[in-house]
């Protein structure tokens, strides 16, 4: 059995391994950046609003939030969004806050779209964004956005905080069957 203590030191050393009181999520978030939900996951339903919420680290506590960057990574459609019904807002002490947002889509990639704020948003905030599509895309499956976050300032910076999944489902299958 001493044999054994020695050998599995000497192998310890001699690779390099050592048992260091390391969490293994260093440098990972406990919580997620980014979370993701719509109201309605049927395909073609004109009622969906599609809520993001991001919450950036404490380290980030001077950033002034500028913009935030949707690209749909995956999805037989690309979903377009309205910028008369969609907005965005902060929770403070069981509040909403209502922030001021513009849409826009990018000219040079069709599937990207860019929340610009009317005001900069301290980063220490929670915030969530309330996308209202003109409808649910007709075709069922995984809808994935990559989302970025951008500060306002002269030395703007840039953050990927996650990856946005949506699923739709498609009922209308399901309604045939039971009429038969």
């Amino acid at each position: 059995m001493n044999s054994f203590k020695t050998l599995c030191k000497t192998l310890a050393i001699s690779t390099g391994i050592f048992l260091l009181s390391v969490p293994t999520t260093y440098g990972i978030p406990a919580k997620p950046l980014l979370t993701a939900k719509t109201t309605y996951n049927q395909t073609g339903s004109w009622d969906a609003t599609y809520y993001f919420t991001i919450k950036l680290p404490k380290s980030l506590a001077n950033w002034q939030l500028q913009e935030v960057v949707f690209t749909q990574i995956e999805g037989l459609e690309n979903i377009e969004f309205n910028q008369k019904e969609s907005f965005a807002f902060i929770e403070t002490s069981g509040q909403k806050e209502k922030l001021g947002i513009t849409l826009a889509k990018s000219s040079n990639q069709p599937q990207t779209m860019i929340v610009n704020f009317d005001q900069p948003v301290p980063a220490s905030q929670t915030i969530t964004l309330a996308l209202k599509p003109f409808y649910n895309p007709t075709s069922e499956g995984i809808y994935q956005y990559r989302v970025h976050v951008i500060s306002a300032g002269e030395k703007a910076n840039n953050l990927v905080v996650g990856t946005a999944r949506l699923q739709f489902y498609n009922d209308f299958d399901d309604h045939l069957f039971y009429q038969w």
